[in-house]
C-alpha cells in the first residue's frame, strides 16, 4: 500500500507541473514571482534567475502565452522587487551593512556604492541590467536618500525597459524555433538553453561574490 502512494504522488507532483507549464496564468504568476525575487535585496544574488526566467519564458512561448501578458508580467515582477529593495533600505538604513551576508562581503556594497555615486538616479535603470549589481542599488539608493517619487519613476521605466529587453528576445526566438524545430530536437536545445542560462547566472554570481 505504502509503495502505491508514494507512486501515486509522485505521479500527481509531476503531474501538477506538467500542467502549471502549460497553463498560462500559472505560467504569467511564476515569472512575476521571479522576476520579483531575483530583484530582491542579497537575495537576488543568491538566487540564479536567469535560467528560471529562460525556461519559463520559452514554456510560455509553446504554450502560446501572449506576449504582451509575457511582457507586463515581467515587467510587474521586476518593478515590485526593485520597491520592495527600495523600501528595505529605507527602514534599515545603516543597518544594512549589519546584514549576515553583507557584512561577510562588504565589497558587494562598496561596488553598489561606487556605481550610484558615479550614476546617481540613472544608475537604477543601469543596475537593472548589471546582474551583480542589480539586487543592490534599489537598497543602496534608499540608504542615500534618494527620494522615493524619483525612484518610482525610474524604477517603472527601467522595469519596462528590462523585461522588453530580456524576456521578449527569448520568447520570440522560442516561437520561430517551435515552428520549425519539434519533438525531441526542441526539448534538447531546450535543455541546452537553460544549462547555458544557469551557467551564466552562476559565473556572474560567483564573480559578484569575488
Amino acid at each position: 500500500m505504502v509503495p502505491v502512494l508514494a507512486m501515486t504522488e509522485e505521479y500527481s507532483v509531476s503531474e501538477f507541473l506538467q500542467q502549471a507549464m502549460q497553463s498560462a496564468p500559472a505560467l504569467l504568476v511564476m515569472v512575476c514571482l521571479l522576476a520579483a525575487v531575483e530583484s530582491l535585496v542579497v537575495i537576488g544574488l543568491l538566487v540564479p534567475g536567469m535560467a528560471g526566467l529562460v525556461a519559463l519564458t520559452l514554456a510560455a512561448a509553446a504554450a502560446g502565452v501572449s506576449p504582451f501578458w509575457w511582457w507586463l508580467a515581467g515587467a510587474l515582477g521586476a518593478i515590485a522587487g526593485d520597491g520592495i529593495s527600495f523600501h528595505i533600505g529605507r527602514f534599515s538604513r545603516q543597518g544594512l551593512h549589519q546584514w549576515p551576508v553583507l557584512k561577510d562581503h562588504p565589497q558587494w556594497l562598496e561596488r553598489g556604492y561606487r556605481f550610484f555615486h558615479d550614476y546617481g538616479v540613472v544608475s537604477i535603470a543601469i543596475g537593472r541590467f548589471v546582474g551583480p549589481l542589480r539586487p543592490l542599488i534599489p537598497a543602496i539608493a534608499a540608504v542615500c536618500d534618494m527620494p522615493a517619487v524619483r525612484f518610482w519613476w525610474v524604477n517603472i521605466f527601467s522595469g519596462c525597459a528590462w523585461a522588453a529587453a530580456w524576456l521578449l528576445p527569448v520568447y520570440w526566438l522560442g516561437k520561430e524555433a517551435l515552428q520549425h524545430i519539434s519533438g525531441p530536437r526542441m526539448l534538447l536545445i531546450f535543455a541546452v538553453v537553460c544549462v547555458l542560462a544557469f551557467v551564466v547566472s552562476s559565473l556572474l554570481a560567483r564573480r559578484s561574490k569575488s
